[in-house]
């Protein structure tokens, strides 16, 4: 039987991303991705909720994030859905589900063309 992990969000980032070094020599890029949902209720009244994601980039797509995506852009992700547990710094047993994306069909897409200094709004090399 075939299964599938995978999940597509498109939203807003909630903070500059952090970047952490890997044990690996690598680096990953965190992010939070907010996804909201708009409606009129029952009495005619605008109503909105917001959903709050966490992204964990990994891989090549980490440089672009680190040096373009910034709080308030619109973005894309693609990833899959891990849930892990760790304890905290009391000792409590939590739980975290996060998109990662890593590998070929994890894909981090800037939506707003940022302007860089100098005009241009491509990366910095």
């Amino acid at each position: 039987m075939l299964t599938v992990n995978r999940a597509t969000l498109v939203g807003h980032a909630g903070r500059d991303p952090e970047i952490r070094d890997l044990k690996n020599g690598g680096k990953a890029a965190i992010f939070s991705l907010a996804t909201a949902e708009k409606w009129t209720d029952r009495e005619g009244k605008p109503a909105e909720s917001t959903e709050w994601h966490r992204v964990v980039v990994y891989g090549p797509a980490v440089k672009a994030v680190e040096t373009m995506l910034r709080k308030g852009d619109p973005v894309m992700v693609e990833g899959r859905i891990a849930t892990r547990e760790y304890q905290d710094r009391e000792g409590q047993e939590r739980r975290l589900t996060e998109i990662v994306v890593a590998g070929p069909q994890g894909m981090v897409n800037m939506l707003g063309a940022r302007r860089r200094e100098g005009g241009s709004s491509e990366p910095p090399e």
